[in-house]
């Protein structure tokens, strides 16, 4: 049940799309899910990991790391539409780098 091309291209057309650099190859893996291996599809950008993990026939996970040991999900245990698995998870970290960015420039309070 490993991942088809068709697949792989998908999950890659959405890494293109999202970065300019072109340098974001997605690899193949094995990640452990619950005692069983699946397979998994990974790619970097800067510190940040991405993943996304085949369960089934149409049923994906995804998550995402900073940092390699601070680990994040979409809020979503399961999709069957990889499009919407990707996407959710992109936008997540996209969520989550912004949060950490605007943090920094809040005002500080008066002491």
């Amino acid at each position: 049940m490993d991942f088809t091309q068709s697949e792989l291209d998908t999950i890659q057309k959405h890494v293109d799309d999202r970065w300019r650099e072109k340098d974001h190859g997605v690899h193949l893996g094995d990640i452990e899910v619950d005692g069983k291996e699946q397979p998994a599809a990974v790619w970097e950008h800067k510190h940040y990991t991405f993943i996304v993990i085949k369960l089934g026939a149409f049923n994906y996970r995804s998550l995402f790391y900073f940092l390699r040991d601070k680990r994040f999900d979409a809020g979503v245990d399961e999709y069957n539409d990889l499009d919407e698995c990707v996407d959710s998870i992109m936008k997540a970290q996209a969520d989550f780098s912004l949060s950490k960015s605007t943090n920094a420039l809040k005002p500080k309070k008066d002491k």
